[in-house]
């Protein structure tokens, strides 16, 4: 006869009733912790044991808290973030630390107490309502609530949960990315720039397509004849790391941009290969990004596009990205030939399909806006 998955057992509590606890049999063939059914019967205990494994895997440590287990999950050194790297898995420092601020400043507040077996998907509806009627946006309660996904599927694998909630994200206007138009590029870049590096990186932006660490990480050998090679990206408080994708590409330079940039580099007070083009206040660091960002917004300003209407058309320096993409495919170049000169990791062999002196249609749409 097949023995039960389960074992049954009476307990005498101090008030005098007797309930049922049940243990379940592990794939090692030993025994899950004791769990109280909150039946007086027999049968109706057995029904919940069926019950239980019908639910979901069996639960190894009953009493784990939110808090115990999402204290510093999202740690650097921790096991999580290690065993992705050991995988391959390209991670930030940067979104590492966000994740694990979302956890700390609103995840551990809501949840830190509960354990772990008593958080479900009505408890995490109302918490992502909760999030709204505070005045946070949907894209920040999604944030929060992908993190929150993240842990309990961790929670899953480890046998904590039973099974994973269902987490729905929250709906809500995207705010719009916003592009500059040609003419405005044309009198941002016909501006007097008294310090030739903000003008450069503004230009590289504009007509690579380039984030800004990628720009920032760019160091003196990087810069070839007609073409940038990027291999590194700046992120601050961190140092220098791999691009978003970890993979290098090449993108190619308008003479105008070329000169520009050459102009830097010779009248740089570092000269070694591997010094950053734009250096900061030593040459272990470039320009800080904050300051990149004013001269931005100020530059904005002298054009006639003020700091509110900056912020309503959601204009930032990422928007060179959005209006160099933009740009390409209004002009009807491949989406692949887009992709490679962008960086984007949905299409690794993108970058294999095109080398610097087959971007003429590029260089030739891009010029229109100097």
């Amino acid at each position: 006869m097949k023995k039960k998955p389960y074992s049954l057992w009476k307990r005498k509590l101090p008030s005098g009733k007797t309930y049922y606890y049940a243990r379940f049999r592990l794939d090692d063939g030993s025994w899950s912790t004791a769990k109280a059914t909150g039946q007086a019967t027999k049968s109706a205990a057995e029904a919940w044991a069926i019950d239980y494994l019908a639910r979901g895997q069996i639960i190894t440590r009953e009493n784990i808290t939110f808090k115990d287990f999402a204290t510093g999950f999202f740690s650097w050194d921790g096991t999580y973030i290690q065993s992705l790297l050991l995988r391959g898995r390209q991670i930030g420092r940067r979104h590492a630390e966000n994740q694990q601020a979302y956890v700390d400043n609103y995840l551990i507040p809501e949840f830190g107490e509960l354990k772990l077996k008593y958080l479900d998907s009505e408890l995490i509806q109302e918490f992502a309502i909760e999030l709204r009627a505070r005045g946070l946006s949907a894209s920040t309660v999604n944030h929060i609530l992908t993190t929150l996904k993240i842990l309990l599927k961790e929670a899953v694998r480890k046998k904590l949960i039973q099974v994973l909630p269902d987490i729905a994200m929250v709906g809500g206007a995207k705010a719009e990315k916003g592009i500059l138009t040609i003419d405005e590029a044309r009198r941002f870049f016909a501006l007097p720039w008294p310090d030739t590096r903000y003008l450069a990186i503004n230009l590289i932006a504009a007509t690579t397509g380039m984030r800004l660490g990628e720009i920032l990480g760019l160091r003196r050998v990087a810069v070839k004849d007609g073409y940038l090679e990027v291999n590194a990206s700046w992120e601050r408080g961190k140092g220098l790391k791999s691009t978003k994708t970890g993979r290098a590409r090449m993108v190619p330079l308008l003479p105008k941009v070329q000169k520009v940039l050459m102009d830097i580099i010779n009248y740089s007070p570092y000269t070694e290969p591997t010094d950053f083009v734009f250096y900061g206040r030593s040459r272990n660091s470039p320009l800080d990004h904050k300051i990149v960002q004013k001269r931005f917004s100020d530059a904005l300003a002298k054009i006639g596009i003020t700091e509110e209407m900056r912020r309503s058309r959601g204009l930032s320096f990422h928007s060179w990205r959005h209006f160099f993409n933009s740009l390409l495919i209004n002009n009807h170049l491949p989406l692949m030939k887009v992709k490679a000169l962008t960086g984007h990791s949905s299409d690794q062999m993108a970058e294999h399909y095109f080398h610097p002196d087959e971007y003429q249609d590029v260089l030739a749409i891009t010029g229109r806006i100097l």
